[in-house]
């Protein structure tokens, strides 16, 4: 194991309350730095002879050395004062509560138990032991198939998310003056022909107008609605929203808490072809992307993602640099000054866990360095208004310095590449944080790994022992007198019939001799380790509520799950733990995520697809239901309502309606299968024409019943109120659309 990074300069530490600066304790740190622990291993004498450490102490030194690390502030004299300051000592709190709430050493372990590894120490106990050191695959393997249930709820062809228009949708103005000119026309002329309608028969007339201009606003709301939906959908797609989605489903079931981010805008190149001729276009872009659990660092005080700062790490290359200098917002001369002085690189963010997640990665140690990356703090919280304009923020977009605003600060060793105050209208930041099982009042819950820790132990140690004994017990053991073998014999070679030159004691009494060879077998106890190895991953079924017949092609031996409507059963009550899941990221990404999409689109969009009243509606449960259940209980209520009384009551339009859903459970178009509500409507009144004019009970496939049910759910066009009607239905279909 590599030795930990030692200490850089740092500045004498903040003074604390009434002016008192804390004196450091000067030893084997230098430079002002915290001492090294005595298990760390120094030069000794003048020798330069080095002190042999075991990896259980150096482990321990590196956890030591980073916590007294982090309890200084490394801000530099240029850096005293003025937002970098800022940001270095809030990374150096969120970094403080890493280590000490032991969050670093779950996100290790969880990603060494991902890749079946053990950690250092174990390893070297287990190497030391001299056995097998076999990793048992049962935690990867749940995280694998639990990662597969949930792409097949988000990642399949159902949209895990939608728009739905209020549920109260307003009736414009002058289709209310409207109405009440239609219904004075109507009463002038029913007076003049005759008797005058009464008040009831008026307040009647009214009421069922207005419904009517309801319903043609609910429907012409929807069909606005599904018109977004399109085009968000487009924009998602764009942005890259999918595929973090897919690694932050990843995440989620392997760390204590996964990361998504989005939308951010980022210029996007494209390739367009006119008349055969490639060209790139470069255009801003919606963008989403999962970040690691390990470059992210928040508020250790909040019980919640969205109250929380963020301080997220980005690895940039020289290229990316560059590339910011063609974008808005950006402090160019800050930029060149970084590409300036920090031509071969810079890693100036040390996290304890850095080399280990390299080599657990397999990418390059940070400490190396070759490849030239630039390390970026970016800050994502509040900032009182005064140290922004400080910052070179101008005064005029402060309107009060005293008070905090949400904004976007990113540093690159002592400066400032860009302060943004949040575009957001809810200012908020852009990370959206959930887990595999949440615990209430912290946004750390816990993984697999976590849950399945106890078991993962076990199982190792049974699988290892299962490996010892058999290679123990795999053949018989020899035991050799080398006093009674000849000396010219090798007693270490063995193949079938070797001639054995043995000594004989002429003082021992033959018929009791031992011969120079002997063998035995040692005990078989794989059959009990197995079972023990069996009902571990048992266990690991109940624990996890990924139960293996969930994700592979293996059942149950027994009871309900003999059957297929018994395995069914059993599958139906693991499914509820896994929409428990997808309940905690369409409540803390998905649906935020859209809310945040939806106001940028709402700010920069001049095409009016959107008008703000849309609600924004998580799916992910709905799709996580079982799809064959559905489908079966839609077939069962298509036969159970095929009779005529159900017809009668359904009408044509709402059979079309219950076609539809079935058709789309299918994967089916519906809407193409099925005609649309005008389509059936214009079907019902030619059948009503067409019994009219043979003189017959119409049906024409409708049926005269099924026409007076659909004729019952709007005012009806002709015919049944008169002449007065003619002319009401078509204006005021046209006024309500």
């Amino acid at each position: 194991m590599a030795l930990p990074p030692m200490p850089r300069s740092v500045a004498p530490p903040p003074p604390m309350a009434g002016g008192v600066i804390p004196m450091l304790p000067m030893g084997g740190g230098g430079n002002g730095a915290p001492p090294l622990p005595p298990s760390y291993p120094t030069n000794t004498g003048g020798m330069g002879a080095l002190q042999v450490a075991s990896n259980s102490q150096i482990d321990a030194a590196a956890k030591a050395q980073a916590a007294a690390l982090a309890t200084v502030t490394n801000v530099t004299e240029e850096q005293a004062t003025g937002l970098a300051a800022f940001v270095e000592r809030q990374w150096e709190i969120m970094n403080r509560h890493r280590l000490s709430s032991g969050l670093a050493d779950r996100l290790l372990n969880a990603l060494r138990t991902f890749n079946g590894q053990y950690e250092p120490t174990k390893l070297a106990e287990i190497t030391r032991f001299g056995g097998s050191d076999v990793y048992a695959r049962i935690t990867p393997q749940k995280t694998r198939g639990a990662t597969s249930l949930l792409r097949d709820v988000y990642l399949s062809n159902d949209m895990p998310w939608g728009f739905e228009p209020p549920k109260d949708v307003e009736v414009p103005v002058e289709v209310f003056k409207q109405i009440q000119q239609l219904v004075v026309s109507e009463i002038q002329n029913a007076a003049t022909g005759g008797k005058p309608p009464s008040k009831d028969e008026v307040h009647d007339r009214v009421m069922n107008l207005v419904q009517a201009a309801r319903q043609a606003a609910k429907k012409r709301a929807a069909q606005r609605v599904k018109i977004a939906e399109e085009k968000v959908e487009t924009i998602l797609v764009k942005g890259n929203f999918y595929n973090a989605l897919g690694e932050f489903l990843s995440d989620i079931t392997n760390f204590p808490y996964a990361v998504f981010k989005g939308p951010t805008v980022r210029m996007v190149p494209t390739v367009q072809w006119a008349n055969g001729i490639p060209y790139v276009d470069v255009k801003p872009t919606l963008w989403y992307e999962r970040c690691s659990p390990f470059d992210i660092w928040f508020t250790p005080g909040v019980a919640r993602a969205a109250d929380a700062s963020f301080i997220e790490r980005i690895r940039m290359t020289r290229t990316q640099l560059n590339d910011l200098l063609d974008l808005p917002g950006y402090d160019h001369k800050s930029i060149r000054e970084v590409l300036t002085n920090y031509s071969r690189g810079l890693t100036d963010v040390h996290d304890y866990t850095d080399s280990s997640r390299a080599w657990l990665e397999s990418r390059e140690q940070p400490s190396w360095n070759e490849s030239g990356m630039i390390d970026c703090l970016a800050f994502h919280g509040n900032v009182q208004g005064c140290d922004l304009i400080d910052g070179g923020l101008p005064k005029s977009r402060i309107p009060d310095p005293m008070r905090d605003y949400a904004c976007v600060i990113q540093k690159i060793g002592r400066y400032i590449i860009k302060i943004q105050l949040s575009p957001s209208p809810r200012k908020r930041h852009v990370f959206y944080m959930s887990s595999f099982e949440k615990v209430p009042g912290t946004p750390v819950g816990n993984a697999l790994p976590d849950m399945l820790a106890d078991v993962q132990d076990l199982a190792n140690v049974a699988l290892r022992s299962l490996a010892n004994n058999m290679a123990f017990a795999s053949g018989p053991q020899v035991t050799v007198d080398d006093s009674k073998l000849a000396p010219t014999e090798d007693g270490e070679s063995f193949y079938p019939w070797k001639r054995w030159h043995v000594r004989t004691d002429p003082f021992m009494n033959q018929s009791q001799a031992v011969p120079p060879i002997g063998f035995f077998q040692p005990t078989d106890n794989s059959q009990n380790l197995m079972g023990v190895y069996q009902w571990l991953m048992q266990v690991g079924d109940d624990v996890s509520a990924v139960p293996r017949y969930m994700t592979s092609g293996s059942g149950v031996s027994g009871g309900a799950g003999r059957t297929a409507s018994g395995l069914a059963m059993l599958m139906g009550n693991a499914s509820k733990v896994l929409q428990t899941v997808v309940g905690n990221v369409d409540e803390d990404v998905i649906e935020p995520c859209l809310l945040e999409t939806k106001d940028l689109v709402l700010l920069t969009d001049t095409t009016d697809m959107m008008d703000g009243t849309e609600n924004v509606v998580a799916k992910g449960v709905q799709v996580a239901m079982q799809r064959e259940t559905m489908r079966s209980r839609q077939l069962e209520f298509l036969q159970v309502t095929q009779n005529p009384l159900d017809s009668q009551i359904m009408g044509p339009a709402g059979r079309a309606t219950v076609l539809r859903s079935v058709a789309s459970t299918l994967g089916m178009p519906g809407d193409k299968v099925v005609p649309d509500e005008e389509e059936i409507a214009e079907q019902t009144e030619q059948a009503k024409m067409q019994a009219m004019a043979t003189g017959m009970p119409g049906h024409g496939g409708l049926g005269e019943a099924a026409a007076q049910a659909q004729g019952d759910q709007a005012p009806p066009a002709t015919g049944a109120q008169g002449p007065q009607t003619n002319t009401v239905q078509p204006r005021i279909a046209g006024g309500v659309g």
